[in-house]
């Protein structure tokens, strides 16, 4: 059970991505909070009726930008939306971890951004992506069409790269192209 973290645009991503097409299993936090929160989820339902509808789209989809806006300046409302989706999202991951399990995988990976910053534990290696504060303001610019002052804003509210690197059982620097990041995940696979 390998815990994969990074930060903004640090390339985590892309890692999770070539580990899939190498047949590792890949659980996505992100993908999972989104389930969690589809339109007609009790999730969803919890949101709205916890934190008011007017986080909600016009087509009753979750407006992920405008919460994301409210609760990066708002810790008591954060709070309160991790209370919510933090217990749907992990029944969810270890449902499907089970599910690997079962079905004879050797190493199962867990994708998540803020797995530092949320403390969760369990993993038995934790690996972290990490490139420079230049390369993720660009990336997270080009890829987001974010500000600078709202790239700050989102940086401020995770651990450094250094410090995460520094917990880490393995680091891969993305810092060059694709085949550079390709060849130091099939270097560490074995590792693992």
């Amino acid at each position: 059970w390998i815990g994969l973290t990074g930060g903004l645009a640090s390339g985590k991503s892309t890692v999770a991505g070539l580990l899939r097409t190498k047949g590792y299993p890949v659980i996505d936090a992100d993908e999972i909070a989104k389930l969690v929160t589809a339109p007609g989820s009790a999730g969803l339902s919890a949101v709205a009726k916890t934190l008011g509808g007017q986080f909600l789209s016009p087509d009753g989809s979750l407006n992920r930008r405008e919460l994301g806006q409210k609760v990066f300046n708002d810790a008591a409302l954060l709070l309160r939306l991790e209370g919510i989706l933090h217990p749907l999202v992990q029944a969810e991951v270890e449902s499907r971890r089970r599910q690997f399990s079962q079905q004879g995988f050797r190493l199962a990976f867990y994708d998540v951004p803020l797995l530092f910053e949320k403390k969760i534990s369990g993993f038995d290696s934790v690996i972290v992506v990490t490139t420079t504060l230049d390369l993720q303001k660009s990336r997270a610019q080009s890829r987001n069409g974010w500000d600078l002052s709202e790239i700050d804003q989102r940086l401020a509210n995770q651990i450094p790269l250094s410090e995460k690197e520094a917990k880490a059982n393995f680091v891969i620097h993305n810092d060059s192209d694709i085949a550079h990041l390709d060849a130091q995940v099939d270097a560490l696979l074995p590792q693992l």
